[in-house]
């Protein structure tokens, strides 16, 4: 396995890097749960202007990405995180997905990458030996992966997940009460989109129709001062 031992380092230092410990609010890097979307932006060094509002109603959710800088693939010690996601509810950050470059975790097994992530959060509190699906009824996983580990904070969790059919690597840092109240105004957004889309279709045909009318009779007035027989 090439590099493995400058691997391993590298995923245990920037995964370390000002994290508290299981029993508080669980953190990634410099990165606490709850806290504003400008408050992350600011850690990051990501303009906030940059973040996406999803939804509106009924509470406002909002994701944020981060990226490293670039960085040669074989680089030793280079930063194994392809891109951070934040996700936010009202403004308090209630998830943190973290997504691997792949080819900076190769050949890394789950006991490696477990030893990694126990030197921050502790011993996890689920470790799948199967490549269990069941995680939490409060987190959602993509259905194509497997959990690999599971650690609890006083009320945030920690999930590391590998794909099923590939060597994708995620890690998710939940804060389950702001996440429950997430997933409840998500869905209830999803139920308003799809109940005022009708409306919004026949409001859109009518600023249109104005639209096309305001053209034609601008278009009318020009021409007709300048026609000529």
């Amino acid at each position: 396995m090439r590099n493995a031992p400058a691997l391993i380092v590298a995923f245990a230092l920037v995964s370390s890097a000002g994290v508290a410990s299981a029993q508080d609010q669980i953190r990634y890097r410099g990165y606490a749960l709850q806290s504003s979307l400008a408050v992350v932006a600011e850690t990051g060094r990501t303009p906030a202007a940059t973040a996406k509002t999803l939804h509106e109603r009924p509470a406002k959710i909002q994701e944020l990405t981060w990226r490293p800088p670039y960085a040669a693939t074989d680089a030793m010690g280079a930063d194994p995180v392809r891109d951070i996601r934040f996700a936010f509810h009202d403004d308090q950050l209630y998830q943190v997905l973290v997504t691997y470059e792949r080819s900076r975790v190769e050949g890394l097994t789950d006991t490696d990458l477990i030893e990694s992530l126990s030197t921050v959060y502790g011993a996890p509190a689920l470790r799948s030996s199967t490549g269990a699906r069941a995680v939490s009824s409060a987190i959602d996983i993509p259905s194509d992966t497997v959990m690999v580990a599971r650690w609890e904070g006083t009320d945030s969790s920690v999930v590391l997940i590998r794909g099923t059919f590939s060597s994708g690597l995620q890690l998710i840092l939940t804060s389950n009460a702001l996440n429950t109240r997430a997933r409840a105004a998500i869905a209830d957004a999803i139920k308003l989109d799809t109940n005022e889309a009708p409306q919004r279709e026949i409001d859109e045909r009518k600023r249109n129709a104005a639209a096309a009318t305001a053209l034609q009779s601008k278009a009318r007035a020009q021409n007709k001062a300048a026609f000529r027989p």
